[in-house]
């Protein structure tokens, strides 16, 4: 159906459903669904210098917090700012140059208090009998909460993934430490789980602290020693972080040794010693347990250490372990291998 410009026809689509008493009111009816209707819309006139907004609907107004004598007149560049994209803003210049008869894009457009949204940018031409180009008509839609709700999903969607990956290796370490225990003597057994899964509540409020990236080993040190034989135990170590993956089974060769201390090594006497170190050194990071008894090694230290526990942990580290029973103490060094990545 034609309607007029300075004269001039255009043309418009036919109606796809339309009582026949109305359609001479067509032009009228556009109008005021134009004006009335939610969807904010505005009308260029590309035959005049810099395409200026000529119509602009209330919705346009109060999504972008302009008054009409502040748009009217202008080109839309005005709702760009510093997030802007400059291929975004090619796209549409090519577009527009190219004569589509339509397209869309999504682009972060602002407010006139500086504030921004994401604008689903829909423009259609509107062209005269002799397909002359005479408007554009373009539509927006503020598609910032959808955007936001979608990485929220993605982001809640990564995080049980993480969540049910770490919960898997916790329980798989769980597994090996139940599987690798003693379970002749029921309680020391049962007391053993107990201080190991304690070690794993500890690593994971560090993990949790550190937002599941690494960890100070230090801070991880530190937990894994007891109050009481703070007084005996020394630590010192160039700062280093643990990658997130390597905190739980550290954590747990950290207890086993420290449990061992308490009792059959160093900690289980007032006059003990214990030394614990660590430096980088071979593409990663080299920790050291020196412990020094005024008595001689007992057969209980041998075997109580749970140098099968140490050796599937090592190997869960993918770290090359040296243990060494000395009459003054056991001396072990644990090579971890730490990317330079986890310490920038």
């Amino acid at each position: 159906m034609d309607e007029t410009k300075n004269g001039r026809s255009f043309v418009g689509d036919d109606p796809v459903a339309a009582e026949g008493a109305v359609l001479a009111d067509r032009r009228e009816l556009a109008l005021v669904a134009v004006e009335r209707t939610r969807m904010p819309m505005i009308i260029t006139d590309p035959q005049q210098t810099d395409n200026p907004i000529v119509m602009a609907n209330a919705a346009f107004l109060e999504l972008t917090g302009y008054t009409a004598a502040e748009v009217i007149g202008r080109n839309c560049r005005f709702l760009q700012g510093p997030e802007t994209d400059p291929d975004d803003v090619d796209a549409i210049r090519e577009a527009l140059a190219s004569g589509a008869e339509h397209f869309e894009l999504e682009v972060p457009n602002y407010r006139r208090d500086g504030s921004t949204f994401r604008n689903q940018l829909a423009v259609s031409r509107v062209t005269g009998e002799g397909g002359e180009l005479l408007y554009y008509f373009a539509s927006q839609k503020d598609v910032t909460a959808l955007r936001k709700a979608e990485r929220l999903e993605q982001a809640e969607h990564l995080l049980l993934k993480e969540v049910d990956h770490r919960a898997m290796n916790a329980l798989a370490l769980v597994q090996s430490f139940v599987s690798l225990g003693d379970a002749k003597d029921p309680e020391s057994f049962s007391s053993a789980i107990r201080g190991h899964v304690q070690a794993l509540a500890s690593a994971h409020r560090l993990l949790a602290e550190s937002r599941w990236r690494s960890v100070d080993l230090s801070a991880l040190v530190a937990g894994s020693l007891p109050a009481v034989a703070r007084r005996q135990v020394w630590t010192h170590g160039d700062p280093v972080r643990i990658q997130a993956q390597l905190v739980q089974p550290l954590a747990l060769a950290l207890h086993e040794l420290t449990s061992n201390a308490l009792r059959h090594g160093a900690l289980s006497e007032p006059t003990g010693g214990l030394d614990v170190t660590w430096r980088r050194g071979g593409g990663g990071v080299v920790l050291e347990w020196h412990e020094r008894c005024f008595r001689a090694v007992e057969a209980p230290m041998r075997s109580g250490v749970g140098l099968r526990m140490l050796d599937a942990l090592a190997t869960q580290l993918g770290a090359e372990l040296r243990v060494d029973w000395q009459d003054g103490g056991i001396q072990v060094a644990l090579a971890i291998p730490v990317p330079d990545e986890a310490n920038p």
